[in-house]
């Protein structure tokens, strides 16, 4: 398998069209979707999605786009992403496009449908049947009414979806170079392979894939066709981000508790300006030795505080990186 570090020109252009003419609709499904997974959307979306507005913006200002190419880049996501995916398939198997033959497309549709319905589908001959097909299938109504309309006249629709491509590409092509270095950083931040997940669910379902391609216009998705894999570049930070909000759930109680006792909380106060020995904490915050000791120990457990050694004394201080991280925590669950 062909693992390619960069984004899919064809992709990223018809995925920026949508997005320009639905941005804010498409925007409001995205941050459903997170607050459905339990996680708060908005924060999420601030702390890694926030780029796509400048994306979608820069590709607006230069873009071309008709009122009349509402079929493909009406507000349906759902038949946007099928049409999408198939086309894709096109784009990737016929260089030459304009010799697209309607048997090749309605066999890249086939294939596709058949991965919807869960089960092989014999050649369809006529239209009755690909609407029975169709109807068989759990799509909105308006989704199964439009891929009927393509279906119907295949060459002429595919063959405009490829030029709107056409007069868009150089569109894309300056939106990333004003993009670059977001997208490039979000690029090499990616894993350089497939999760375990998606390698097993190619190795059962689609073996012959050939290509991995990311995209930073479906930042979330992993999604695969019969030779393609389209990988989001941020699709890994969901389960991160489940993962460390989970974490910060644990961590911030027990060390709410820690802080929560006045002399603990006076002694990281005193340890802002430089460290300190024990000795010197003791004196300055009128504890015993002992206390001060006891103290200091619990905060070197839970990573509050560091120690060095020098002049033969012990001098504490603090642990900026954890409490940096508690403070990531605090934003993330409570801002």
């Amino acid at each position: 398998m062909e693992y390619t570090r960069g984004l899919h020109p064809f992709l990223e252009t018809l995925g920026l069209i949508y997005l320009t003419k639905n941005f804010e609709a498409v925007k409001a499904d995205m941050l459903r979707s997170l607050d459905e997974m339990n996680m708060d959307g908005n924060q999420f979306y601030k702390q890694y999605l926030s780029y796509l507005d400048h994306y979608v913006r820069v590709f607006a200002e230069s873009c071309s786009i008709s009122e009349e190419e509402s079929f493909f880049f009406g507000n349906n996501t759902e038949f946007f992403l099928t049409v999408l995916a198939m086309a894709a398939e096109l784009f990737e198997s016929e260089p030459e496009l304009d010799q697209l033959e309607q048997q090749q497309i309605l066999s890249v549709m086939t294939t596709f449908l058949a991965e919807e319905k869960k089960e092989e589908i014999s050649n369809i001959n006529s239209l009755e049947n690909w609407f029975l097909l169709l109807q068989s299938l759990e799509y909105s109504e308006d989704t199964k009414w439009r891929l009927l309309e393509l279906i119907s006249n295949p060459v002429k629709k595919f063959m405009e979806l490829f030029e709107i491509y056409r007069r868009n590409c150089s569109a894309f092509d300056t939106t990333f170079q004003k993009n670059r270095a977001v997208l490039e950083k979000l690029v090499s931040e990616t894993p350089s392979d497939l999760s375990d997940v998606l390698r097993n669910l190619v190795s059962e379902f689609h073996p012959e894939t050939k290509k991995v391609y990311l995209t930073a216009v479906l930042p979330l998705i992993e999604w695969i066709t019969p030779t393609i894999v389209f990988q989001g570049i941020l699709a890994d930070k969901l389960d991160l981000y489940q993962k460390n909000m989970q974490n910060a759930k644990e961590l911030l109680p027990q060390i709410l508790k820690l802080l929560g006792d006045k002399s603990k909380f006076e002694i990281l106060c005193l340890l802002k300006s430089h460290g300190r020995y024990n000795l010197e904490i003791a004196e300055e915050l009128h504890l015993t030795p002992a206390t001060a000791s006891h103290h200091m120990g619990m905060l070197l457990t839970n990573q509050i505080v560091t120690v060095e050694k020098k002049d033969g004394r012990v001098y504490y201080q603090l642990n900026q990186e954890t409490l940096r991280e508690i403070m990531k925590c605090f934003e993330e669950i409570l801002l």
